[in-house]
């Protein structure tokens, strides 16, 4: 063997050693891209590569999303030194909202996401498309009609993945060409919380530079562009930055500055933006320019001639970052950096970024029950518009669910409607994960197997269909327990292989006993005409003899008649479909507190006393009121209210139950989604934000249910307390006019329309009149409506929070003389309502608060005149956005779900 000389053997091992240290520090200076998630949209399935500028790979999309189709940009579009990823874009022709899914994130952790759109008329029509951006469940922002547009946004991820989804809005085809996430550090930009975005409003902007920085020099992958104009300085030393600031800038960034011309010369920053949106401007200084002795670089930021911040004097090779929002309306604002008396130099600035601080109120819809719902979709191929939350936004929901919040105000499924669905299996164990369910039905499909016996597990099921199709096997005994005592409504018909069907199964002594089950199984008789004629009148007879039996089943309890009616049901709040006609139905104490478990759970406190939530059998859910001891209102006040209410009966008035005289105390339909109140300004308001056409809606049968008290009710009665938290909302964001603590019965004898008490009502609410006569009449509850009107159309309280505390009436008429529609309409929706519809909405609610009561409509009147608004609202399809919603922002069809 030849022997190496020594010579090249050390330079062999020099060269090894000065490799390995070049390599060693290139990885130590290099960001790490852990975590990296980068997707060309419109990539082939399965092919990826690596950008060649900055060594980040990119992949297709079918790992993240399952919809869509992949297009490639025209030829004619000039991609000369463009990213590959603008090449192609995948398009989504059908549905409403396709959503990727990224991950695996971790919970609780920060994130950028960036999305680019390129259109390069890929569809061949020459106009790109408008449309939404949703992250998850909450709006994000709009794509506008533009040949490119680039959106970004900076999250706490809320659990182990996080939804892009794109929704077609009417404006075209969605189309996308790039998605990517970025995993950033905790401490940067800590006003993003998991309730609260930062949306990226402009460029990033360097000053002094002349090229793009992004990934590798930042190591976040945020692009900075370079500022055309000023001054430029450069120096290439390190610029040290206060490691635990919220705000950083790449060191490429903060290498490079501009300056004005000379020191009597502002250096001026336009910035574009939306108003009234809640806006952070960061701004980046550093001195990187070697001072003499007596030379002063110090100036003042001033935002639209309103001192933003300083003096401001930029440390020598050290970043100072200053940031806020800017003062006067926030939005498109001209800044500019004016030198002090003392500065012998013109302003300097780095680089600068703008923020707008995005409201993301709405909880997404329990993990589990979303994986179940997921796990549904995939185990039967469902093919509907399954996409994204299946709960949110509410007009997105998926079809066939509806869903309402828990106590913690994260969106559960209380139905499942799978009927006719085209089903084929057995029924999936994924059901079992659904535990609010109160209603499944799974009827007219081609489910096979048995009934597992995990659905008995479901212990809120009231009702279960499983009629028409091929199940087979036993029906699980706790399920035919349930049904037997009246708390699940079974429907099996039609399963000719399932047992306790008498044809099919051995006549044992189990199945003769499971005659007398409670669960409905067809039977097959072959016979003659005549006796086909007897069972049918044995039957008939038998059934009206159980109906008289069921609807006169009393029960003497603590020496009070309980009128105990069983109830099925497909969901476990009263409506009016399967409301039960209850007689002055009277609860003893003992059944109040089985009912409300003790009053375990308070929903609400008021004048009157306090609210309880209770459960009926059958699984009515129902809102208990107690009279408190500190009350004005005593036992008269009570049975007057009691025996007022029993008479009451319309779809837009909260139905009275039954009452205790025992404890005072009223039992009342449960309505779940709270007032109206708590979803125009109060803990909803930023959750579930109502659409115009949902407000509309509301107004009209709010209205429909004063009207009933006003001229369907003998005597007529007065409500005396209109206001927006006595006007509650159903699961479908119906109106229902509540707590009549304070109404009273007035003649119809026209001599006399009044009643003349003690004042009462909600101040802001309060007829002006009535603080001169002590009289209310029911044009006092118009003119409380009027308000109601005024709080639906500006989203604001009666009275200002503000220490002027002016009434809603003065800001609105202030407006009205300017002619100014859009600042009276509630802001958070974007403009988005119909302009017409709008004018006239005001013009009835200020009808109803003229001062002369004589001028003021009837709410019958009110209701003719809601309706042509509503009309007027339907001539077209208002999605709107914002985020309460989009979200809202949010969206919402004028004649569909309510919150957006």
């Amino acid at each position: 063997m030849k022997e190496i000389p020594l010579v090249r053997l050390a330079m062999m091992f020099f060269l090894v050693l000065v490799l390995g240290l070049f390599f060693t520090e290139t990885l130590a200076q290099s960001p790490s891209m852990t975590g990296f998630i980068s997707i060309d949209c419109g990539l082939g399935k399965g092919k990826k590569y690596t950008d060649t500028k900055d060594g980040i790979g990119f992949v297709a999309d079918e790992p993240y999303i399952k919809t869509g189709v992949n297009m490639k940009v025209s030829p004619e579009t000039n991609l000369s030194d463009a990213k590959t990823y603008y090449a192609n874009v995948r398009s989504f022709p059908n549905g409403t909202r396709n959503c990727y899914t990224l991950g695996p994130l971790n919970a609780g952790s920060k994130y950028r996401v960036k999305a680019e759109f390129l259109y390069g008329n890929y569809d061949g029509i020459g106009t790109a498309a408008t449309f939404d951006l949703y992250l998850g469940v909450n709006f994000w922002t709009t794509v506008e009609s533009r040949e490119f547009d680039r959106k970004e946004i900076i999250i706490i991820a809320e659990g182990e993945s996080v939804q892009v989804c794109l929704v077609n809005t009417g404006g075209g085809v969605p189309f996308i060409s790039e998605l990517d996430l970025r995993p950033i550090p905790s401490s940067l930009y800590s006003v993003v919380n998991l309730s609260q975005a930062a949306v990226l409003d402009w460029e990033r902007k360097v000053f002094g530079g002349t090229y793009q920085i992004r990934y590798p020099e930042d190591p976040y992958d945020r692009s900075w562009y370079p500022w055309i104009g000023g001054t430029p300085i450069k120096n290439n030393g390190t610029v040290t930055q206060d490691t635990s600031s919220q705000y950083v800038a790449p060191q490429a960034a903060l290498q490079t500055a501009a300056t004005s011309s000379s020191v009597s010369q502002d250096f001026i920053i336009e910035t574009p933006g939306s108003p009234n949106e809640a806006t952070i401007v960061v701004m980046y200084f550093a001195e990187i320019q070697q001072l003499q002795p007596k030379e002063i670089r110090e100036f003042n930021i001033f935002a639209d001639n309103k001192l933003f911040h300083g003096p401001v004097r930029p440390t020598y090779m050290q970043s100072t970052v200053i940031h806020g929002a800017p003062p006067g309306l926030p939005g498109g604002l001209i800044y500019y950096l004016r030198s002090t008396s003392k500065s012998t130099l013109p302003p300097l600035v780095n680089a600068i970024e703008k923020l707008v601080l995005r409201e993301f109120p709405l909880l997404p819809t329990k993990k589990s029950e979303v994986d179940a719902m997921f796990g549904l979709k995939n185990f039967y191929l469902i093919e509907k518009n399954w996409e994204g939350d299946p709960c949110l936004p509410q007009n997105f929901t998926w079809k066939g669910i509806g869903c309402s919040l828990d106590s913690s105000k994260y969106s559960r499924i209380f139905s499942l409607d799978l009927s006719q669905s085209g089903l084929n299996g057995p029924i999936s164990t994924f059901i079992a994960n659904l535990t609010y369910l109160t209603s499944l039905d799974m009827s007219n499909n081609n489910i096979n197997g048995e009934i597992p016996s995990d659905i008995g597990k479901l212990l809120s099921l009231k009702y279960l269909n499983l009629e028409s199709n091929n199940l087979s096997g036993d029906i699980p005994q706790v399920l035919l327990e349930r049904s037997e005592n009246g708390k699940l409504e079974l429907r099996v018909s039609n399963n000719p292989h399932l047992c306790r069907n008498l044809t099919i199964c051995e006549m044992t002594p189990a199945t003769t006993k499971a005659r007398k089950k409670k669960v409905i199984v067809p039977i097959a008789v072959a016979a003659s005409a005549s006796v086909v004629l007897v069972l049918v009148v044995v039957l008939t007879v038998c059934t009206l003899k159980r109906r008289k039996a069921a609807r006169k089943h009393e029960v003497q309890e603590g020496g009070l008649t309980v009128i105990k009616e069983k109830r099925n049901s497909k969901s476990s709040f009263v409506d009016e479909e399967n409301m039960p006609q209850f007689k002055s139905h009277l609860f003893s104490l003992s059944d109040l507190i089985n009912i409300t478990n003790n009053f375990q759970r308070e929903i609400g406190k008021g004048g009157f006393g306090t609210v309880y939530h209770g459960e009926l059998e059958g699984g009515i859910q129902v809102a208990v009121k107690v009279l408190s001891k500190s009350s004005t209102q005593g036992e008269k006040q009570f049975k007057a209210e009691a025996q007022l209410l029993t008479r009451v009966h319309h779809k837009h008035l909260v139905s009275l139950l039954g009452y205790c005289k025992e404890n005072l105390a009223l039992v009342y339909e449960f309505v779940p989604l709270g007032s109206l109140s708590d979803h125009l300004s109060g803990h909803f308001a930023y959750r579930n934000l109502l659409g115009w056409g949902c407000r509309l809606r509301i107004a009209l049968e709010a209205a429909e249910g004063l009207d009933y008290l006003h001229h369907g009710c003998t005597p007529p009665i007065i409500h005396r307390d209109v206001k927006a938290s006595n006007i509650l909302l159903n699961e479908k964001f119906e109106a229902k006019l509540a707590d009549f603590g304070l109404s009273r019965s007035y003649p119809q004898n026209n001599e006399k329309t009044h009643i003349s008490t003690i004042l009462a009502g909600t101040p802001g609410y309060i007829d002006p009149i009535c603080f001169q006569t002590n009289i209310t009449n029911e044009k006092s509850d118009v003119y409380s409506f009027g308000i109601v009107l005024l709080e639906l159309i500006t989203g604001k309280k009666p009275i200002a929070l503000d220490d002027q505390h002016a009434h809603i009436t003065q800001e609105v008429k202030v407006y009205l003389e300017r002619g100014d529609i859009n600042s009276i309409v509630d802001q958070r929706m974007q403009g988005q309502y119909d302009f017409n519809s709008a004018w006239k909405f005001v013009d009835i609610a200020l009808a109803c608060t003229s001062l002369n009561s004589s001028k003021r409509p009837t709410i019958n009147d009110v209701v003719v005149q809601l309706k042509e608004c509503q009309l007027n609202g339907a001539s077209r399809e208002l999605l709107v956005r914002d985020q309460y919603s989009s979200s809202l922002s949010y969206s919402t069809v004028i004649s569909s779900p309510c919150a957006r």
